[in-house]
């Protein structure tokens, strides 16, 4: 969000004038030559944080503000619940063991906390700025804002096909017609109905997934009942208590590693690198900001609140997992090199053939409840699956529609027809959801062959890279947010060093702070460097293998690649692992070549927040909606 985006024109009108967004002229956008930005850049241009302001005046007035706090709340927390958690708890399970996955849980979980409150500092300070992009822009270089823009879209849409796939491949189990054509159905009807929703505006959009996301905490809450329920021997095997810890082990040695110690440590490392990207999006209140109903009250509650819940459920479901399924199960997915698995109570070797389920089924199912609770149970995981693609396609447009705004995308994803709806007034950015839609046409890569099923298509292995990458960018994000808080920490300890009246002049820059900020930078630091470890660790399996040639392309001559079934094709692992990182780096030194932007130096940062909207508070009508309202 350089100041280019403001025509010469528009400048001089503002010269001698207040600058407020409300006297701020929308952005000439079209003036890109390189000669008037070169011009632009020597004249005199209201404050940054009027700018972009203003820039986000230009967004509400496009699309009007229709989220209210109850749907951002109930969003901010169900809406990122999807395959990660009733799916992927069965890879943390098999890595780790039971305890290993649930420590590994709970250290991501304190990422994650450290994480959301710093976003929530900022964003309680400058909530009409953008959120993390925005913000990146004030207080760290206008280039970091447009990398960290540009990988929150990658993130979301790719993450739209793996959501849409995992859904149709859930409700491949049920009987009917052929595997492949039902694949085929089920992409399509969850992808048209995902972007048809997305198409009736934001209100309709919010409504559908407040009530989806509002299913889908009570569903991870029942799920933690139950379990604990057949834990304490309702099923038909009895009490279970604590045995699944005892045997086959709290742990599990990531591939005989030795000693024994550095291989429980891996497994546990390996399900921090899974669970960072099952808890990717609960920053999805300051992405929302644009179309949220009085956001300087509900975008710092929304933020305050999620990591607790999210903390909880994620931490809560693995915990109850751990009790109910061996971490040795030949249903959780392929075992390890070497290793046997267990059905029944019985060791065997792995067989292919065994469909991987999520371990809240499998228990369904050892307890003897029946079909119909194992059914209900896949649907609903399908439905969760749906619907947090639902809230990708939604992320992803806004992400597109906002590099539009600043001048950072093709300028026809701006567009926003308008048509009404009864009484709604409805514009939607629909060229973006488009892209999105587009994007989300991926899910159709992982169908299997119609004439051979268990046949993997290069377009299948070309797809599970792309998915892979996602959790390279999800931890990109994080670090590009941690350190611009740890910028506008140390920019505004320096303020307080010069200006003893500091304080004082700015107190609503100290009014939004909780107990916990007082812990500031620790949090924050712990965040950045735990997120650049994990990412930079994330293919470290790759670097101890020998055994192998390592090979960059293929000859006629070469025979078949070494492929693991756990990991899958090693180099290709090792590219999607890494890839995300200099694409990065890219966008950022790109846009600074292009664009000549400087860092903001900390005596130069911004500590005037311009004009924000005025909290309203309103109390919720109805006995369900205060309900709804206290526990979200």
């Amino acid at each position: 969000m350089h100041h280019r985006i403001f025509s010469s024109d528009s400048t001089n009108r503002l010269l001698g004038t207040p600058t407020t967004p409300e006297n701020i002229p929308l952005p000439d956008i079209g003036s890109t030559s390189p000669r008037r930005r070169r011009a632009q850049r020597l004249e005199e241009v209201p404050p940054r944080v009027h700018r972009h302001q203003g820039l986000w005046r230009r967004i509400g007035e496009k699309l009007p503000p229709q989220i209210s706090r109850r749907h951002v709340s109930v969003i901010s927390v169900g809406g990122v619940i999807g395959t990660g958690v009733f799916i992927g708890v069965s890879n943390s399970l098999r890595h780790a063991g039971p305890i290993g996955a649930l420590i590994a849980y709970l250290i991501t979980g304190s990422i994650v906390w450290s994480v959301v409150i710093s976003i929530g500092e900022m964003v309680a300070w400058l909530p009409n700025v953008g959120g993390p992009v925005g913000l990146a822009c004030l207080y760290v270089d206008p280039a970091l804002g447009f990398a960290l823009g540009w990988n929150a879209w990658y993130n979301s849409s790719v993450i739209l096909p793996a959501e849409l796939s995992a859904a149709a491949i859930i409700l491949q189990n049920f009987p009917g017609i052929n595997q492949s054509r039902r694949l085929y159905i089920s992409v399509s009807v969850l992808l048209g109905v995902s972007t048809f929703v997305n198409c009736l505006g934001a209100r309709v959009f919010g409504e559908v997934e407040f009530f989806l996301s509002l299913f889908k905490v009570l569903l991870i809450c029942g799920l933690i009942v139950l379990s604990l329920v057949i834990d304490l021997g309702r099923g038909k095997e009895g009490m279970i208590g604590l045995s699944r810890w005892m045997k086959p082990g709290p742990f599990v040695t990531y591939r005989d590693i030795k000693p024994s110690a550095w291989g429980d440590f891996l497994g546990l490392w390996t399900v921090i690198m899974q669970a960072c990207f099952s808890f990717f999006g609960t920053e999805v209140a300051a992405i929302a900001a644009g179309e949220v109903i009085n956001p300087r009250a509900n975008i710092p509650r929304a933020v305050k609140r999620v990591w607790i819940r999210i903390f909880l459920f994620y931490v809560g479901a693995v915990f109850a997992a751990g009790l109910i399924v061996r971490s040795d199960d030949c249903r959780l997915g392929p075992p390890q090199p070497n290793k046997n698995c267990t059905m029944n109570g019985v060791s065997q070797p792995y067989n292919a053939n065994i469909t991987s389920s999520s371990p809240f089924i499998i228990a369904v199912e050892d307890a003897g409840f029946g079909s119909t609770l194992k059914n209900f149970l896949t649907i609903s995981f399908a439905i969760s699956a749906w619907s947090a693609g639902t809230s990708d396609i939604y992320m992803s447009s806004r992400f597109l529609f906002f590099l539009a705004e600043c001048g950072q995308a093709p300028g026809f994803l701006r567009k926003t027809p308008r048509w009404r709806l009864g009484r709604m007034d409805v514009r939607v950015p629909y060229f973006s959801v488009l892209v999105s839609f587009l994007v989300g046409l991926l899910a159709f890569l992982s169908v299997p062959s119609s004439n051979d099923p268990t046949v993997t298509t290069k377009a299948n292995d070309v797809f599970k890279w792309l998915s892979s990458m996602t959790a390279a960018a999800s931890l990109l994000s994080w670090v590009g947010m941690m350190f611009t808080y740890l910028r506008f920490f140390y920019g505004r300890k320096l303020q307080e060093a010069t200006d003893p009246e500091f304080r004082q002049n700015h107190p609503v820059l100290y009014s939004n702070r909780r107990w916990y900020h007082n812990w500031q930078p620790i949090p924050a630091w712990y965040a950045f460097l735990s997120c650049v470890g994990i990412m930079f660790a994330n293919g470290w399996y790759v670097f101890t293998q020998k055994s192998f040639p390592w090979r960059i392309a293929e000859e006629p001559t070469d025979g078949p690649p070494v492929v693991d079934p756990d990991i899958g094709p090693f180099v290709p692992t090792f590219i999607s692992s890494y890839l995300p990182i200099p694409f990065f780096l890219l966008c950022i030194f790109g846009y600074k070549l292009v664009y000549r932007s400087k860092m903001v130096r900390r005596k130069d940062m911004p500590w005037n927040n311009g004009t924000v909207p005025v909290i309203e508070r309103r109390r919720p009508d109805g006995f369900f909606w205060k309900i709804v309202d206290a526990l979200f």
